[in-house]
């Protein structure tokens, strides 16, 4: 697998890229939706920007590729919002952070100085850690 592009997510009102997919465990629910990839890249075939506010995880942008390939975007998983509360993700965030020690070419398995791990549990913001990745 190809290393894959990374997220989007304001945390601490900075712009992170994020090694994590927190839509995922919502898509595994949802049989009517089916993205397709456009990019090795990307193979999820969609890609979020989040938001953390007051503790609570938000999805506040989508663009995504479903069969077909004509670009959809928020509404067309949640009709009529512009922003949704991620209750449904209980796991965690991992925001690498500082300069790349080692590159992978799959996945978000590339290394860098540091993780922010932030975990949640229905969607709220339950424990931040720092892991080193240095030594």
């Amino acid at each position: 697998m190809t290393a894959q592009i990374k997220e989007i997510i304001f945390y601490k009102g900075q712009r992170q890229l994020m090694a994590t997919e927190p839509l995922s465990s919502y898509l595994k629910n949802r049989k009517d939706i089916d993205f397709s990839f456009r990019s090795t890249a990307c193979w999820r075939g969609y890609l979020g920007t989040w938001e953390i506010r007051d503790t609570k995880l938000f999805l506040v942008d989508l663009k995504g590729w479903p069969e077909g390939g004509r670009e959809v975007g928020l509404s067309h998983l949640f009709p009529e919002k512009n922003e949704v509360f991620a209750n449904w993700f209980n796991d965690e965030i991992r925001i690498p952070h500082g300069k790349m020690l080692k590159y992978v070419h799959m996945g978000y398995e590339s290394v860098f100085e540091q993780d922010f791990i932030l975990k949640f549990k229905k969607g709220i913001l339950i424990n931040e850690k720092i892991n080193d990745n240095r030594c």
